[in-house]
């Protein structure tokens, strides 16, 4: 599974030419990233960066595909299976391609004007002649760019469920066995607040005092000025709007997420009102969303202490991974079934995602 490394994003202006460099730091080595990488006029908008360049973050959705979600939830659909028919030793395989590219795919699908998902992901798993079942207790997704690395964090636990299991039960190595079929209960909430990335919101604790920052901004007025002003090269963003913005950019090689400058009007970030621009999966406006620390929301955790969760001892020097983990309460209620080897489940008139899409065998499974 993936990890997160050291990384860092730098504006650097030569002549007439600002440049954007996303950087990984490895072994006290500056590597630059092969995909984030923009040149603009060294006087232009900083949002100009971001025109025509690759976006990882968010997914088109034609007209086929909103009704096939309407359709998903007017016949309540909330399991989909994935399966892989293909040869014995193709689990890791299938297991690499199904965390990290088909279920969140799928979820990102899913969370389209939904506020939040409720997910629960079970795999089966054959092993010396028996059949069993392990599956995650249910996470709650509250933002799109949480997918990933919620994804990530249940895998690694099931995985490690399933490897410990079959270790002191039937004393063979995880390599034994075979996993051909996954499956992914969601259930997607409609109603709920707008919330940040959790990356972000584990940064907006109260043990970080506020800027003191007092200037009253009119959010209709500049969510109006946003809306006028996105996607154009030439647009015009009022000057009496005196605010700092910014977006999310996710690195296409890493998948790494950080936050960027959008509209600088002001160095003096103690004073100058700072919004976070906060968009849906589509990359649909969703609001504005006001920094009250600009520098802690702002810096990389890498000076962070080691954190460890006091119930498994489990050691994180990510914020990130280590609230997803109080959250999954350590992998504590992921529970593990014996199949019996003559039962067999049987599902009638099954959904068959449409794979020009998504690109993996879902089925859709009605209630």
């Amino acid at each position: 599974m993936s990890r997160r490394s050291h990384s860092r994003f730098i504006f650097e202006v030569t002549g007439n030419t600002r440049t954007f460099h996303h950087q990984r730091i490895i072994n006290n080595q500056i590597v630059n990233c092969p995909t984030c990488l923009s040149l603009v006029g060294a006087n232009e908008p900083y949002s100009h960066h971001w025109f025509g360049s690759q976006d990882d973050q968010h997914i088109n959705l034609g007209l086929e595909e909103k009704q096939l979600l309407k359709r998903i939830e007017r016949e309540r659909i909330e399991t989909f299976l994935l399966c892989d028919e293909s040869a014995l030793d193709r689990t890791n395989d299938f297991l690499l391609k199904a965390g990290m590219e088909a279920i969140p795919q799928l979820l990102q699908f899913l969370i389209y004007e939904a506020s939040r998902l409720e997910l629960t992901i079970g795999f089966y798993v054959n092993v010396t002649k028996q059949h069993m079942y392990c599956e995650s207790t249910p996470v709650l997704i509250d933002h799109h760019l949480d997918i990933r690395e919620t994804v990530d964090m249940v895998f690694s636990i099931l995985l490690e469920k399933i490897s410990s299991f079959v270790l002191v039960q039937q004393r063979v190595p995880f390599e034994a066995c075979t996993i051909k079929r996954l499956k992914v209960t969601v259930k997607r909430q409609l109603q709920g607040q707008q919330q940040l990335p959790l990356q972000y919101r584990v940064k907006c604790d109260t043990r970080y005092p506020d800027t003191k920052n007092t200037t009253v901004v009119d959010l209709a007025l500049l969510s109006k000025s946003y809306r006028s002003y996105q996607g154009q090269r030439f647009g015009h963003f009022p000057d009496s709007l005196k605010v700092n913005l910014y977006c999310f950019r996710v690195c296409a090689s890493t998948k790494e997420l950080y936050a960027v400058p959008y509209l600088l009007r002001s160095e003096n970030v103690d004073t100058t009102p700072t919004f976070l621009i906060l968009t849906n999966v589509a990359g649909d406006f969703q609001g504005m969303h006001e920094i009250r620390n600009v520098q802690r929301f702002l810096k990389a955790d890498t000076k962070d202490h080691m954190l460890e969760c006091r119930q498994c001892k489990s050691h994180f020097s990510d914020r990130l991974q280590f609230a997803l983990h109080k959250q999954i309460d350590c992998g504590g209620g992921f529970m593990i079934w014996q199949i019996n080897p003559e039962s067999v489940e049987l599902y009638e008139n099954c959904l068959l995602l449409p794979k020009q899409y998504f690109k993996f065998a879902w089925f859709g499974i009605r209630n």
